[in-house]
């Protein structure tokens, strides 16, 4: 059994094998020590859960142990998603927060995330001190009892939701949705201000099911079946799905197209830099396509690429005047609203963006292509054994091709894994993943078939002729 730590965003592990109640209190007692030595101990500790299985029981041993370290604990009464957690941190002013889930991962895992006391997802530096105070665990201090509150964890942040949209533009965009909360955290959240709005809302997969049907919760086009066939029916003229924390979007346009968080994201982008007159820095991870520096550089916007995980955005958040950051695949962040990502928020503005424009999201969509593209984007991702992880991080490190598909390599980033940049836009990134035992490969270029064979390519420097699962 391995030791705790924190992935890309937050600590994963598989039921009973890794995630245990040893362990989860082992984390906590960090987390709290983290706190403590801050100075931030006494502001407090809001614990919220999804809806895995046990992830209610397991919040409310976090929240024990919290109280016996002689914190106040705010306990959500329900299930949320994990941006409610970031806004109540914020609006208790709490000194952090703990939300159990493993978001996107498969059933069979459980996690925590931590949230730091501006509302967003817990910096490098952060976790790095954490996991050291794990390796070197002494027994703490004895102190007076603290106290555990329950409290409504959605309806704060409801009212923060509808603080920041524009409820004229939403009702322009009235259509019949579809929505996917894939058995997650997600549930009844978007219902009540969907339909204020006017909207007619078909709610899918509302129901408690750990199982998650039996493949991750995660808003991938291979998981959007029954809402395909929903839009493709005349159901709904708009599909859109979140994974089981809610703070991924995944939409399907009214002509049965999926549309990633590469399409949304951009979108998103134009719409509040453009039609909103939004301004600041952008931020966006390494994986991220490149429509966003076209857009950027039309709007001139200041960019910043970082590695992936919105971890490694908090920070600039912090530190600078920041329109909106995003990533591969969460929901983007926009932090006048949150400096955490959300996938409520970015539905919300997502409908704005077509109410403003009176249009649909296939021209939203097609309508980018033509003013910022082409470009097609594409993933990939090959299984690995869990301790052969590192080995493969070395030998990606290790790849200095010249070329990629007959094209000269013209700069190579390294900011996580190995990026090579190519002419026009074109690239190609390998890196390991930071919550999965996967490699994962990520192209993009001008021509789609140029986008498909670089993923070739990558699998070629991997020593693997075809993707795996």
């Amino acid at each position: 059994m391995s030791a705790p730590c924190f992935g890309t965003d937050g600590w994963r592990g598989i039921i009973a094998r890794d995630f245990t109640f040893a362990r989860v209190a082992e984390v906590t007692a960090a987390i709290i020590a983290y706190l403590e030595e801050e100075g931030l101990a006494g502001r407090g500790l809001v614990v919220g859960f999804d809806r895995r299985f046990q992830s209610q029981a397991f919040a409310a041993e976090v929240a024990e142990i919290a109280a016996q370290r002689g914190l106040h604990v705010w306990l959500t009464r329900q299930f949320v998603p994990s941006p409610a957690v970031s806004w109540a941190v914020r609006e208790k002013n709490a000194g952090a927060g703990i939300i159990v889930t493993a978001s996107h991962n498969p059933p069979q895992y459980n996690g925590l995330k931590l949230k730091e006391f501006f509302g967003g997802s817990a910096r490098p530096a952060v976790t790095a001190r954490i996991e050291a105070l794990l390796r070197g665990a002494t027994a703490p201090q004895p102190r007076p009892r603290g106290r555990i509150e329950v409290f409504d964890g959605l309806d704060g942040y409801r009212r923060k939701l509808a603080q920041s949209i524009q409820p004229e533009t939403l009702r322009r965009a009235r259509r019949a949705l579809a929505l996917d909360v894939m058995h997650g955290a997600a549930a009844g959240v978007l219902a009540p201000l969907l339909e204020q709005a006017g909207f007619t809302l078909l709610e899918l997969r509302g129901d408690e099911n750990p199982a998650f049907d039996g493949h991750a919760p995660n808003p991938s086009a291979d998981h959007l079946g029954g809402l395909m066939e929903v839009v493709a029916s005349g159901r709904a003229a708009l599909g859109l799905a979140v994974d089981g924390d809610g703070d991924r979007l995944a939409a399907v346009d009214e002509q049965g197209r999926y549309c990633g968080p590469q399409v949304l994201f951009p979108l998103l982008l134009r719409y509040l830099s453009e039609i909103r007159g939004r301004r600041g820095r952008v931020i966006k991870s390494v994986s991220t396509t490149h429509l966003v520096d076209r857009i950027c550089r039309a709007q001139r916007l200041p960019l910043s690429e970082t590695a992936i995980g919105f971890k490694h955005a908090c920070q600039a958040i912090l530190d600078d005047e920041v329109l909106m950051a995003g990533e591969e695949s969460g929901a983007p962040g926009v932090p006048l609203h949150l400096p955490d990502r959300d996938a409520q928020l970015a539905t919300l503005l997502l409908l704005e963006a077509i109410g403003a424009t009176g249009g649909t999201l296939s021209a939203l969509n097609d309508g980018l292509q033509e003013q910022f593209g082409p470009l097609h984007y594409r993933q990939d991702r090959l299984a690995l054994p869990s301790m052969h992880c590192a080995a493969m991080q070395r030998r990606i490190a290790a790849l200095a091709p010249p070329t990629l598909c007959g094209l000269p390599v013209r700069s190579t980033n390294r900011i996580d894994g190995v990026k090579w940049l190519l002419d026009h836009d074109a690239w190609l990134l390998i890196r390991v993943s930071g919550t999965e035992p996967l490699a994962r490969l990520y192209a993009e270029a001008p021509d789609a078939a140029l986008a498909e064979e670089l993923l070739g390519c990558g699998r070629k420097l991997l020593g693997h002729e075809s993707a795996q699962e």
